[in-house]
């Protein structure tokens, strides 16, 4: 028989802050992480905000790998930080029983540059020996397992922006099926860098608004685009009666879990490819559409992609009692790639355990075309038994998971 999936540790870090509580209290309060671009001069290009994370918040307990995590990319340290959180919140002692599955989507981009800039300024015996390990996508889900001596699978899931969506999907299923007691799981991204900036604004991707209140914009009619941001989350899945066992807290189960192909070309959404893959995981989850109280929705501000992902919450939807109240992070925290999807898992495990659905910040006007759904523009007091979580990526790449009280 499949095996009940909770979840028993959460560790995040993003622009909002560097652990769980600090998350909430940011996105209830409707406090936006964004600000001007520090880690590169943004002077040439248009939209010159982004969603950073602090670094000094980002220090390691000594142990193995110190020396070398301090070396690595962002996405790296940001990972590992978040791990060491979700394993230490978990309370888990064992090791050989589980595995890790990362996604990350760009990886060590910004390594790659300035090892390209160094490259060519100073010639290739000032190169340095940290630059191959630090930009290889696995590298995070490689530390993880070294640092904290897991030997299951360390899997690496590649998939665009759905990239931590799939991750933790296909944690769910190993432990489900038996394969693992407990799993590692999540997404990280840190790619503020000026080739990230050139390639999205010759997408014309990027918001171009002036300040950061005002940027981004989800589901608002003045919608221009996403703002970048850097963020990790990290959790550990646990098969429920392993959970139970150990007196483990619990903070959610994950119950559904899809994913499919299908876009709009290349970068686009597709709504219909959309609506079978939220049916497909509520479907995995035993779930009929109207059983659905909040949606974390991919929602990223730009034009397209908010209006097919919003007709597909009301296809899923349709004939429902009550429609699910559907809201987005991404105001508050940017566009985190690889992290969309476990930063809106962390979302709906705390809106769970507080009753309360964050509000969409930066949502002024409602396009008219969405004024049938219920948009959260306050947080919003509700009893919340299921989540569904979306994350999307370029080439039509499509995941959604479902969580629920436990």
């Amino acid at each position: 028989m499949p095996r009940s999936v909770v979840v028993t540790g959460m560790g995040v870090v993003c622009s909002l802050g560097a652990d769980v509580d600090e998350l909430w209290k940011g996105l209830l309060a409707g406090r936006s992480g964004i600000g001007p671009v520090t880690r590169f001069d943004p002077e040439r290009f248009r939209s010159r905000y982004a969603a950073e994370i602090d670094d000094t918040r980002v220090t390691l307990e000594p142990g193995p790998l110190r020396f070398e995590t301090d070396r690595m990319s962002g996405f790296v340290r940001y990972a590992l930080f978040a791990a060491d959180r979700a394993l230490a919140a978990s309370g888990l002692t064992e090791r050989r029983a589980g595995g890790v599955w990362l996604g990350v989507a760009m990886g060590g981009l910004p390594s790659i540059e300035a090892g390209v800039l160094r490259h060519e300024r100073e010639g290739p015996r000032r190169t340095s020996p940290f630059l191959i390990p630090s930009l290889i996508p696995n590298m995070a889900a490689s530390m993880i397992a070294l640092r904290h001596g897991i030997e299951g699978e360390q899997v690496t899931v590649a998939g665009a922006c759905a990239s931590g969506c799939q991750a933790v999907g296909q944690a769910m299923r190993a432990v489900r099926s038996g394969a693992r007691r407990w799993a590692v799981a999540g997404g990280a991204e840190a790619v503020t860098t000026p080739v990230t900036w050139s390639g999205f604004e010759a997408m014309r991707a990027l918001s171009r608004r002036g300040g950061p209140e005002g940027t981004p914009r989800p589901f608002d009619r003045d919608r221009d685009g996403m703002i970048v941001g850097e963020a990790a989350a990290v959790f550990v899945l646990e098969d429920r009666e392993h959970a139970e066992a150990r007196g483990a807290d619990i903070h959610g189960e994950l119950t559904g879990f899809a994913s499919n192909s299908g876009g709009e070309g290349i970068t686009g959404l597709s709504a219909p490819h959309i609506t079978r893959c939220m049916t497909d995981a509520l479907a995995d989850a035993g779930l009929r559409p109207d059983a659905v109280d909040c949606v974390l929705a991919q929602a990223s501000g730009m034009v397209q992609g908010d209006a097919a992902e919003l007709a597909a919450v009301r296809a899923a939807s349709a004939g429902s009692a009550r429609p699910p109240v559907v809201t987005s992070v991404k105001g508050h925290l940017g566009y985190a790639f690889a992290a969309n999807g476990p930063l809106n898992l962390a979302a709906a495990l705390l809106a769970l355990r507080h009753r309360t659905v964050p509000p969409t910040l930066n949502l002024d006007r409602t396009e008219p075309s969405f004024a049938d759904l219920d948009i959260a523009r306050e947080p919003r007091e509700r009893v919340i038994r299921h989540c569904l979580i979306n994350a999307f990526g370029f080439g039509g790449i499509n995941a959604s998971l479902v969580v629920s009280r436990a």
